[in-house]
């Protein structure tokens, strides 16, 4: 058998039987070589796979296993962050409450000083002393709402595990696949851990505020009260300095002279009231303020009963001055026991405090006179008046018209004699005008 040139040299097959010679194609003989081979491979892969099936199987199991350990490491590691950033917010939200609690304590007292204040103010008001910071009313009355208490439960969750996201929770989370697994959370990769403290440091933030606000009430309350004592203190030494005027003892007239009767229903049986000046600043000042008032209030109740007012409306001319003068009938040297005042007659004629009148008649050189009786054993006499608007007995307040100006008695012409005894004795009446004067704004 022969073929072309183009189909490669033949190569001669000898026969064993026949001796006939065949030729067989370059390309069949490698494509027989070439399935010999791949069905070699096969069934050395097969053989193999037979060999070793039970040892891969173990090695995907183990390789599986480790890969559930993880995931499970996984869970247990984030279910211990939870439990540390729980554990974290019940110690904050117990301090934040504890703070709270100290505030409020804080408020209450401050709201029971603020009553005290409130009351010492209004003490100082009822006797003409109004200093501007009792006026006025202090801030911070009200700064926690007891039906709004501030808590750190009201504060927002704390800052989830992966910023932005929700933390799933760890039943949510797959044991296979770790193309599955979310990316690792910033302090995984080495960043800082997350601080879950803006929201309780916001409450902070505010609870601060809060104690600066009581702080500062706090200290309004104690200057308040240092400036009460500053006025109680001028107070009481302006009445002082002009009591000093009449030449009496004002402190010792000040208690045998009974308080001024209040308006209005009060009473109730008299409990002291004690403070203690050790506890603070504040019961200090309102410690040291407790004897100031009481003198002020006993000289302001004196002043208010002592003929510290001029018996004449308007200006008026003083005559006749106290003490030695020529009598003006006998021409020769005299005491005068009083003080005249000139005046029309029919002018009218005041009482110069209250008290009670006990003499309105005719009584010798005085003419038509008018005694009234005032605190403390001092009284003064009206004389010489032309009528008697008042009769023994009555009770009259400062300003009453006790009578007319006139000219009866041992008098010159029309005229106001006027005095002021203590236990019968007489005193200067200019003495208690001038002390009238110093104390115009108070009386």
């Amino acid at each position: 058998m022969t073929h072309s040139a183009s189909q490669g040299p033949a190569l001669p097959v000898t026969g064993l039987v026949s001796h006939k010679a065949y030729t067989i194609r370059r390309a069949t003989a490698f494509g027989g070589l070439a399935l010999l081979t791949l069905t070699t491979a096969i069934s050395g892969a097969s053989g193999w796979y037979i060999l070793n099936k039970d040892d891969l199987a173990a090695r995907l199991i183990a390789r599986e296993t480790a890969r559930q350990y993880a995931y499970e490491d996984r869970i247990a590691a984030l279910r211990a962050d939870i439990d540390r950033l729980a554990s974290r917010a019940l110690i904050d939200q117990d301090g934040v409450e504890a703070r709270v609690d100290e505030l409020v304590t804080r408020q209450s007292e401050l709201e029971s000083k603020q009553a005290l204040v409130a009351s010492v103010a209004e003490t100082l008001q009822s006797i003409g002393i109004a200093p501007g910071a009792a006026k006025a009313p202090l801030r911070g009355a009200r700064l926690i709402k007891p039906d709004e208490p501030v808590r750190a439960s009201s504060v927002s969750s704390f800052a989830p595990i992966a910023p932005g996201k929700p933390m799933p929770a760890p039943e949510s989370l797959p044991l296979r696949g770790a193309e599955e697994r979310k990316s690792p959370a910033p302090w995984e990769s080495g960043e800082a851990e997350p601080q879950p403290q803006a929201p309780v440091k916001r409450v902070a933030e505010t609870l601060d505020r809060v104690d600066r606000s009581i702080a500062r009430t706090a200290d309004a309350q104690l200057a308040a009260l240092r400036q009460m004592d500053e006025s109680l203190a001028d107070s009481q030494k302006t009445i002082r300095g002009a009591l000093a005027e009449t030449g009496i003892d004002a402190e010792k007239l000040a208690a045998s002279v009974a308080a001024p009767a209040t308006k209005g229903g009060v009473g109730g049986p008299f409990v002291p009231f004690k403070i203690d000046a050790s506890a603070g600043p504040f019961e200090a000042s309102l410690s040291a303020l407790q004897p100031r008032i009481s003198s002020v209030v006993r000289l302001r109740g004196l002043i208010e009963q002592l003929p510290l007012r001029k018996p004449m409306q308007g200006e008026v001319d003083m005559t006749s001055n106290y003490g030695y003068r020529v009598d003006p009938f006998t021409r020769s040297p005299a005491m005068h026991t009083g003080i005249d005042f000139r005046a029309e007659t029919g002018s009218p004629v005041r009482a110069t405090a209250p008290g009670k009148v006990v003499t309105a008649e005719y009584t010798g050189g005085y003419g038509n006179m008018v005694e009234i009786e005032h605190a403390g054993g001092v009284s003064t006499r009206y004389a010489h008046m032309s009528a008697i608007l008042v009769s023994p007995g009555q009770a009259v307040s400062t300003g009453t018209v006790v009578g007319k100006v006139g000219t009866t008695g041992r008098s010159t012409g029309p005229h106001l004699h006027y005095e002021t005894r203590i236990n019968e004795e007489p005193l200067d009446p200019t003495r208690f005008l001038r002390a009238g004067g110093k104390l115009a704004g108070m009386l």
